[in-house]
């Protein structure tokens, strides 16, 4: 009786830790139907706020997340992919209500980025004036 109670706990406790842990998509602010890659490598651009010297080299390419949406079809996306739109719109959005001198330090594709991978950095940035 002390084995299968032992083995009812180890079974419980092992649930629950695999519940308890928090998938890695849902630390970012992933695109809708956005699945990361198996070998996904985060870039820390915080540096750049900071003035610091890049911790990682990584090209422009590396940072691109999104599908870029000409502003002359933005309209047409609406209907075909709302729900794209949407989040498109919220980072446009987002990127409006930042000040100059963030908009002067990175790039629209570090922004991006930020904005998809970097929740703390993100909010961070909202903060700069």
């Amino acid at each position: 009786m002390k084995k299968s109670t032992l083995l009812i706990i180890i079974v419980f406790l092992s649930f629950n830790f695999i519940k308890a842990q928090e998938p890695i998509d849902s630390k970012f602010n992933l695109p809708p139907g956005c699945v990361l890659k198996q070998k996904f490598k985060f870039f820390d651009l915080s540096y750049k706020l900071e003035g610091k010297p890049a911790v990682h080299n990584f090209s422009e390419s590396d940072l691109l997340v999104i599908k870029n949406i000409p502003e002359n079809e933005l309209d047409e996306f609406k209907s075909i992919d709302p729900e794209y739109y949407n989040y498109y719109m919220k980072g446009i959005s987002f990127f409006d209500s930042l000040s100059n001198k963030v908009k002067e330090i990175y790039t629209i594709n570090e922004l991006w980025y930020i904005y998809v991978f970097d929740q703390e950095l993100k909010s961070k940035l909202l903060t700069v004036k």
